[in-house]
């Protein structure tokens, strides 16, 4: 009788679904398919043409790529020293420069065995990255209808579509997926339970990798964070939720602390081109709304379609979140019978307005006050975090219009609303495809021969090491000394090695003599002359590497070691890196142990059952 039941009421339920009809993105896999789809579709120039667009910064991101490729494979599997770099002194970029996007390249390069197609495909894929983290995000706090729709703004976005063509080699694009892992490993915390095993483990993750991406946005993310945790705070209500959320940040600290300590704390040796022009540098160019700094003989057409700072682009997404805005807000009476946790639009329309106003010259007294954000050149970085807030906002809001259309209610300001919506996101769409489309595009051939051989760079992570005040003056470009060289003109020296970390070279000398390397003599560069250390000075004002030599023949070794800060930082990323594991193993046999534990109950029970079923007794 109960499978009877059980058949019929199946039965039913596909009648009344087949009853409702086909509905749009109403199923999982259409939700997916529609996404994914999209999101190619915002990739298409990228996927379709034969090259790739460019931008002041292009040559810069493709030469950083090749020559960490070239690095790693030399052995240097945590590079921080590229060794062509300012013309042949070195660099320690990745010291201090998230090298996630990097690491992707490596690993990219082994299927396409091609800089170009791997550079291509890796920008797509961290498209793909948003589209998927962003949607698992939204789904948190939505229907899967509200999301997809809201999804369509995260994927058109200027955070996402613009910048990855405006960067080329979007790092920053790279930290937004993860930026909505973290929250969403927040905004799952389970107060019922002592520890949240899972939501730890995925915010930990989520704010390590956003750390390896980015710096900058870290940076941010880590301030926005503040409010963000009080806010949450008042919604959890728990002592819980202050033990998990502080460590769960500390482990994705640890988790990324062999590239998050030297980058914080070895920035002494660096002096960055953006610090020594003062605080809001570039401000005027990023308010999201204005044409002042545009050239009348640019004309309007390129004010508004301007491939440099997408104030047009910004605005529209912003436009759009700020109608959804107005409706949630002018419905707050109603937000309590609608949705099971009210609070979290609160949070939500705060976030996006905090991180709203932090792109426009309101916010200027905050980069005077806060010292390192002078270093993080452009106010248009918190639309990364506009983006995750926005998109929650535009949630909210969809799913509000859905449950009010339900109602017998004047629909008609809602409905103009929503065509409102529309239009702003057709807006976008249509700014951000004609941005696209009036790229200069760069070829194979240019793009393999600029990151092969541009060997200059900018001064932002050029090190200053003799505290010379005029240390920008000094054109390295100029300086045609060798390689190796040696006060006695007559030694001979033939080089044996060459890595970026690691060099050999035998010296024979008749006499005593100094040399010179043309090498910045960068904290983690020791020489050794026949297997022992010696002592090296620095050159006062090119900073380049020199030490005595005895006379004789002699094998004198360079190598890039760690330093003891470096060390430290990665034996705390290994220790944290082990201890995540061991937590991930214990979650997995919990989810085991419960299927066991269900699937035995269910045999215990069926037995129970067929036990009491009574038995015919055989009669004569």
């Amino acid at each position: 009788m109960e499978m009877n039941k059980e058949s019929d009421q199946s039965q039913l339920t596909s009648v009344q679904e087949d009853q409702k009809g086909y509905f749009f993105l109403s199923t999982r896999m259409e939700r997916i398919v529609f996404l994914v789809l999209m999101t190619l579709i915002s990739a298409a120039p990228l996927i379709f043409k034969d090259s790739l667009p460019a931008h002041a910064d292009w040559h810069s991101h493709a030469t950083n790529a090749y020559h960490f490729k070239r690095a790693f494979w030399q052995g240097q599997y945590l590079p921080r020293w590229l060794d062509t770099m300012l013309y042949g002194y070195g660099m320690p970029k990745f010291n201090y420069y998230a090298p996630l996007f990097y690491y992707m390249y490596v690993a990219v390069d082994l299927i396409f065995r091609n800089p170009f197609y791997s550079m291509k495909w890796l920008i797509v894929l961290t498209m793909v990255l948003c589209t998927v983290f962003g949607y698992l995000y939204l789904k948190r706090h939505g229907s899967s209808i509200a999301c997809s729709l809201a999804m369509l703004f995260v994927i058109f976005s200027p955070a996402i579509h613009a910048y990855t063509y405006n960067n080329n080699f979007p790092t920053n694009t790279l930290a937004i997926p993860f930026i909505f892992l973290t929250l969403y490993g927040i905004d799952s915390f389970n107060k019922e339970k002592d520890f949240d095993l899972k939501s730890f483990l995925i915010t930990a993750s989520g704010y390590s990798l956003t750390v390896l991406s980015h710096l900058a946005s870290a940076f941010l993310f880590s301030l926005l964070l503040i409010p963000y945790f009080f806010l949450s705070l008042m919604m959890y209500k728990t002592k819980k939720f202050i033990k998990w959320f502080f460590l769960s940040m500390s482990m994705g600290a640890a988790l990324s602390a062999c590239y998050l300590l030297p980058a914080s704390l070895e920035t002494n040796f660096v002096h960055t081109e953006v610090v020594s022009r003062g605080a809001g540098w570039d401000y005027s160019k990023n308010f999201m709304y204005t044409y002042l700094d545009r050239l009348p003989s640019d004309g309007y057409y390129w004010g508004i379609f301007d491939h440099r700072f997408y104030e047009m682009s910004n605005a529209l997404f912003c436009i759009a979140a700020l109608i959804c805005l107005v409706i949630l807000l002018s419905n707050q009476d109603r937000l309590k019978n609608y949705f099971k946790e009210p609070f979290r639009i609160n949070i939500a329309i705060t976030m996006f307005v905090l991180s709203f106003l932090m792109t426009t010259p309101v916010s200027i007294f905050v980069w005077v006050m806060i010292k390192q954000m002078k270093t993080l050149q452009f106010p248009w970085r918190f639309i990364s975090f506009i983006l995750p807030f926005g998109a929650v906002v535009m949630v909210y809001a969809f799913d509000l219009i859905s449950k009010l259309s339900k109602e017998k209610i004047a629909f008609s300001g809602y409905r103009f609303l929503s065509y409102s919506i529309a239009i702003v996101f057709g807006l976008l769409f249509y700014v951000d495809f004609v941005n696209v489309f009036r790229w200069y595009w760069v070829s194979e051939p240019n793009f393999i021969r600029h990151s092969i051989y541009v060997v200059w760079q900018n001064k932002e992570y050029q090190p200053n090491l003799t505290g010379d005040p005029n240390w920008e003056q000094i054109d390295y470009g100029r300086d045609f000394s060798p390689t190796v060289l040696s006060s006695n003109p007559s030694s001979d020296i033939t080089i044996l090695k060459w890595l970026s970390h690691d060099r050999l070279f035998q010296v024979v000398s008749d006499v005593s003599h100094s040399i010179r390397l043309r090498t910045f003599y960068f904290p983690g560069w020791n020489v050794y002359i026949d297997g022992q250390q010696v002592s090296v000075s620095m050159h006062p004002r090119t900073g380049a590497m020199n030490f005595e030599v005895p006379p004789g023949k002699h094998d004198i070794e360079m190598k890039f070691e760690n330093t003891s800060l470096r060390k430290t930082a990665t034996y705390i990323s290994f220790a944290a890196f082990a201890l995540y594991i061991y937590l991930l193993l214990r979650l997995f046999p919990k989810k085991q142990i419960l299927v066991t534990q269900s699937v035995s109950n269910d045999e215990e029970k069926k037995s129970e059952e067929e036990s009491n079923i009574p038995q015919e007794v055989p009669t004569v």
